[in-house]
């Protein structure tokens, strides 16, 4: 692939731009979204460019038509090239994040003045009172955090590539393949959270002054801006089997079966560690406790020994899958199709090892202090929370014992509990600017028969000292 730049437009004889011959140009029409942004088709017909116009950084064309390039695999020259889009990729993966940080602030903020019926006592209980409605909202900001400071890794992995900090092949590639899992996880987490945070709001949030109806317009296609998310988490997972294959880089998904196929499965489990990630989930699980199931989950080396282990699995089963269809002589392109959901499912096991393991270790590098308990509470909640979705791959491969399982779950309703009294403080560290806000049937103070409260008297405003004291009585 090589890029050229081509005049689309020319003046006409009254001066004004027209396609210029050869080309054609058509609108896409009214989208869901984006309306500000000026997407078209454009059609070329025997439109003919000086050679000067090759923008030649990969390849270039010499004045006698002599092609060269000093990257001599067609297929390393193609993803060099388009590993410009990375940068793309980046802005959409952090544009996505941050727009879920508006809809969390959104939601918990209703949530600290929405009261609905009296379940306690004689006065209606505010929303994110409820189990349910923390539930619904907590783990979700937990998510946003540990994205965001994998996003912000991203960014000096990025800044680090392109200033030449690192000049080296394998450092590029990895860039890529963490921007294309990064872009995936963090626009399908905004999509989700802007829907869930939307119906946590109720009829209010349906309104268009809530602000939802442009957030789910505008980052919807997010999915799919800069490549669609599944097509980048089967790079991710290309990029995984890299380990496998020193030349997977030049092949294609085709290709990348036949390579697969050659490898001894012995190698495949060696170079996995699997075996070596089972024996440290063991070490790590207590014995002889008075109740061992509940023992170990806020231990953040379990935590990610068990993440770890489902990622190195789950990449050695789908190349063990690979290996065995094309040794049964099924054509590649089958053995792919049937393989593809395994192989994305590993790329997605590995994307959330990334972003957990980057989360951890930010909040472990903290001074002590009330910040890093409260952060610390979104740690084991980001975890748990991602153990607890997968309950039925961890029970099924042995990792977790019924009761175990149970007592994950009852941990993830623990830590709601403990993170509930600081959600406010926590939506308000985004620093969102009220303007970007807006929302007023939302966010506005809550009315009583008297005056209305003054400036920290509302719900979830907090001096300091008594933010501190807070997350210590949660921590």
């Amino acid at each position: 692939m090589h890029a050229f730049v081509v005049p689309i437009r020319v003046r006409d004889d009254a001066g004004e731009l027209v396609p210029a011959p050869g080309v054609r140009i058509e609108d896409c029409g009214h989208k869901m979204g984006l309306q500000g942004v000026d997407n078209g088709r454009l059609w070329f017909d025997g439109v003919r460019i000086p050679r000067e116009n090759l923008l030649d950084r990969f390849a270039t064309v010499s004045p006698s038509g002599v092609y060269s390039s000093e990257i001599e695999s067609p297929g390393r020259r193609f993803f060099t090239t388009i590993g410009t889009l990375v940068q793309g990729r980046v802005s959409v993966g952090g544009a996505g994040i941050n727009a879920a940080k508006v809809a969390m602030v959104l939601a918990v903020r209703y949530a600290e003045r929405r009261r609905q019926f009296e379940a306690t006592g004689e006065q209606e209980e505010l929303l994110l009172d409820y189990g349910q409605h923390q539930r619904r909202l907590l783990p979700l900001l937990a998510s946003t955090y540990a994205l965001h400071v994998a996003q912000e890794d991203l960014a000096a992995e990025l800044h680090a590539v392109l200033s030449g900090e690192k000049t080296d092949g394998r450092s590029r590639r990895a860039l890529e393949s963490h921007a294309a899992g990064l872009k995936a996880v963090g626009t399908w987490h905004a999509t989700r959270t802007i829907q869930e945070c939307r119906e946590a709001c109720g009829g209010a949030g349906y309104l268009s002054a809530s602000r939802f109806a442009a957030l789910k317009a505008d980052t919807d296609v997010f999915t799919t801006f800069e490549g669609d998310n599944h097509v980048l988490l089967q790079l991710v997972a290309k990029g995984l089997l890299t380990d496998y294959a020193g030349d997977f880089q030049d092949a294609d998904q085709f290709e990348m079966v036949r390579l697969v196929a050659g490898i001894a499965i012995d190698e495949i489990v060696k170079r996995t560690r699997a075996h070596q990630l089972l024996d440290r989930v063991r070490d790590l699980l207590p014995t002889g406790a008075e109740d061992e199931d509940e023992v170990g989950l806020l231990d953040t080396d379990y935590q990610l020994a068990m993440l770890r282990y489902r990622e190195e699995q789950v990449i050695s089963s789908a190349a063990r899958r690979l290996k065995r269809g094309v040794d049964s002589g099924m054509n590649p392109g089958e053995v792919f199709s049937r393989v593809q959901p395994h192989v994305i499912a590993a790329a997605r096991a590995h994307m959330d090892r990334v972003v957990q393991e980057a989360f951890a270790a930010r909040v472990a590098a903290l001074e002590e202090g009330p910040e890093k308990r409260a952060l610390g509470l979104l740690v084991d909640l980001n975890a748990l929370r991602m153990i607890e979705a997968d309950r039925a791959w961890f029970l099924e491969s042995g990792r977790l014992s019924a009761a175990r399982s149970k007592a994950v779950r009852r941990e993830v309703d623990a830590l709601c509990r403990r993170v509930r009294p600081i959600a406010r403080e926590l939506v308000d560290a985004f620093g969102v600017p009220e303007e970007v806000l807006g929302a007023p049937d939302l966010l506005g103070p809550v009315v009583t028969a008297g005056d209305p409260p003054a400036v920290g008297d509302e719900p979830g405003h907090h001096t300091q000292g008594e933010t501190a004291e807070r997350v210590a009585e949660s921590a």
